[in-house]
């Protein structure tokens, strides 16, 4: 394992609108509360900073980044390249909504280095972003994507969502095609997952809409599979497909089980084998910050079989899986023996040994949970 730190992410809880299928830590607030916020996010990354000497990924995730005032933002960016040499940093990711976007906040990001955009479009169909509460259509979208382009950002991320209501390959299809002929190089491709003390969850309750059968959700996600192959796109992770070797660098950290850095409310890491969650109350993040000693709201040292476990749980999320000379290397042990289980696994082609790596067949893609669980 890389002994050094050299993925950042920063957590901004806020939205503009709550989507009805979203339970991450977010919420909506007035200006000042963000500007508060953003304060103490400052404070957080100055007191780490002896730990952000060999960052090569950064990630502004959420919530929505790009909710936030450009002032507010532009205090973050600039305190970002204060504290970190950029020209170490390969890639420089921030989510944003299309709506958000202007020519002038495109260029604001282009000048504080980042080089990545992570949009979340989940449809262009007007019927399904209103059921997701999205507040954007493919013309704020098409704006979106052309502003930054004007700027030199080229490396744009789509999230989709599929098997959302009323959904089926052809709509997809449109989706993926519209996009990828105005230049899209990645896409992340998920399917509806209902989540209790989200709106969606309460409408299902009350039988306002229906979700799509298991089978016919399987088969779509084979579909799109398919199809974004056939577009030249690798497929490289479970929902993960990208042009040449544009893979999101930042998320082969988390897929690798290497340590990476959290700052934020809620915001998670992975430092010196143990796991830790900021608290989500804010209030408490910030006393905890005011006395230098942040309040976790979890914090989990790991055995070595536990990370042995989670090698397996979350690299075999990519097409590639796991390396067995390099598992060897990491833990100095083989993994057939710590798990003797592997061997049965491939007699049922659950998993496949080829060469030197261990991996999940594409065909077994959808049912991977039930695979993982054997590492639990």
């Amino acid at each position: 394992m890389n002994k050094k730190i050299e993925a950042l992410y920063i957590h901004i809880p806020f939205c503009n609108n709550i989507c009805t299928y979203c339970d991450f830590y977010k919420m909506i607030a007035k200006e000042e509360t963000k500007t508060k916020y953003i304060d103490y996010l400052i404070k957080e990354l100055y007191i780490k900073e002896p730990l952000l000497k060999n960052i090569k990924t950064i990630y502004i995730g959420g919530g929505t980044p790009s909710s936030i005032s450009t002032k507010n933002l532009e205090r973050l960016l600039h305190t970002i390249k204060k504290i970190i040499d950029l020209h170490n940093v390969i890639e420089y990711t921030i989510e944003v909504n299309p709506q958000d976007i202007t020519d002038d906040l495109a260029k604001l990001f282009k000048n504080m280095k980042i080089n990545r955009i992570s949009m979340g479009v989940q449809s262009l169909n007007e019927n399904q972003l209103k059921f997701l509460n999205r507040k954007h259509n493919i013309e704020t979208v098409t704006k979106a994507i052309t502003h930054f382009q004007n700027n030199a950002i080229n490396n744009i991320n789509c999230d989709i969502l599929y098997a959302v209501y009323e959904d089926n390959f052809e709509r997809i299809k449109h989706d993926v095609d519209y996009l990828i002929n105005l230049g899209i190089v990645h896409f992340s491709l998920y399917s509806l997952i209902l989540e209790e003390k989200t709106v969606l969850y309460h409408k299902y309750l009350k039988n306002e809409f229906k979700l799509m059968d298991e089978d016919e959700e399987a088969k779509l996600y084979y579909k799109i599979v398919d199809y974004m192959k056939s577009k030249k796109f690798k497929h490289y992770e479970i929902s993960n497909f990208c042009k040449d070797d544009l893979y999101s660098k930042h998320n082969l950290i988390y897929w690798h089980n290497d340590y990476y850095l959290g700052v934020g409310a809620n915001a998670s890491y992975y430092y010196k084998n143990t796991r830790y969650t900021n608290i989500n109350n804010l209030e408490k993040y910030y006393q905890g910050i005011d006395n230098k000693r942040l309040i976790f709201k979890e914090e989990d040292k790991l055995n070595k079989f536990e990370i042995m476990q989670e090698e397996f749980m979350i690299s075999l999320r990519l097409t590639q899986g796991v390396s067995v000379n390099q598992f060897k290397n990491k833990f100095d042990e083989n993994p057939f023996e710590v798990f003797p289980f592997i061997k049965d696994l491939i007699k049922e082609e659950l998993l496949i040994l080829k060469d030197d790596f261990l991996f999940i067949p594409e065909n077994k893609f959808y049912i991977s949970n039930s695979i993982l669980v054997y590492f639990v």
